[in-house]
C-alpha cells in the first residue's frame, strides 16, 4: 500500500518560506538536501510524518505560477477562531473562519484559508468528523 510521505512546491524565497512554514504551521526542518543549482528541504512537525517539501531554484526572481490545477494543503488544528488569532498577531493575513453544512444544517467543516509568501493556498480545518 502506498503511504503519502510529502507534497513538494518550488518556492522564491526560501528563508522568507522557512519563517512562514514554522510560524504559521509549527513545521522545522526535518531533511535539507543542497546542491549547486537547487536546494529541497523537508519540513514536518511532531503531528505528522508527511512533509512538505520546498524546491528553492537557486537564482530565480521569477514568481512561479500556480496554474489552474493547484488547490490546497489543509492542516486540521483544535480550535480554527483561535488559530486565525494567532495567525493575525503573527501580521499574517488569514481569510474569514467559514462553515460547510451538509443539507440538513449539520457542520461537517470549519475553516479558513491562508496563503504563504509564494501565493500556494493552505486551508485550515477544525477538529471535527472527517477532519480528526
Amino acid at each position: 500500500m502506498a503511504k503519502l510521505i510529502h507534497t513538494m512546491i518550488r518556492v522564491v524565497d526560501l528563508d522568507r518560506s522557512l519563517r512562514f512554514y514554522e510560524d504559521a504551521l509549527g513545521l522545522t526542518l526535518s531533511h535539507r538536501l543542497d546542491f549547486d543549482e537547487f536546494s529541497l528541504v523537508y519540513l514536518r512537525n511532531a503531528e505528522t510524518e508527511a512533509e512538505i517539501e520546498l524546491t528553492w531554484n537557486k537564482g530565480r526572481e521569477t514568481p512561479y505560477s500556480h496554474g489552474d490545477g493547484y488547490g490546497h494543503v489543509a492542516v486540521v488544528v483544535d480550535d480554527v477562531h483561535a488559530e486565525r488569532e494567532r495567525l493575525i498577531a503573527l501580521g499574517l493575513q488569514p481569510k474569514e473562519v467559514r462553515e460547510f453544512n451538509d443539507a440538513s444544517g449539520d457542520l461537517l467543516a470549519r475553516y479558513f484559508f491562508i496563503e504563504d509568501p509564494d501565493g500556494y493556498k493552505i486551508e485550515v480545518l477544525e477538529k471535527h468528523g472527517h477532519y480528526q
